[in-house]
């Protein structure tokens, strides 16, 4: 695996559940916090599973988020990707293949800590 170019470091803002119009689960956190290079990040990760695979250890999820950086401007980001239960914990490993609004793609694999309400991990070009 190549070096990581950067860390980031959030906090969950609000968590929510909601039936979709296919009757599954959707879960949606809303993350806040700062990423090197980006300054201010913003972004929500989304997780839809079968109301049979609630209990799941692992899965597929999405991302979106914006990041505010220092000098003002504005870059979107979108992404696709995995998440696994780590044993028995209340934490999770993510893993997302990201597309920024300025065209460069990023990877990120970090840790969804549900006790302190954080999700931190590393950056990669891609």
């Amino acid at each position: 695996m190549a070096d990581p170019i950067g860390e980031f470091r959030s906090t969950r803002a609000a968590w929510f559940m909601s039936k979709t119009a296919d009757g599954e689960i959707q879960t949606t956190t809303s993350y806040e916090g700062t990423a090197d290079g980006f300054g201010a990040v913003f972004g929500t990760l989304t997780r839809t599973q079968p109301l049979a695979e609630a209990g799941a250890s692992s899965g597929t999820c999405s991302y979106a988020g914006l990041a505010v950086n220092d000098d003002g401007s504005i870059i979107g980001a979108i992404g696709e990707g995995t998440w696994e239960r780590i044993g028995s914990e209340m934490r999770s490993s993510v893993s997302l293949l990201v597309e920024l609004s300025d065209g460069s793609k990023l990877r990120s694999e970090g840790v969804v800590d549900h006790t302190d309400q954080s999700w931190n991990g590393k950056i990669y070009e891609t």
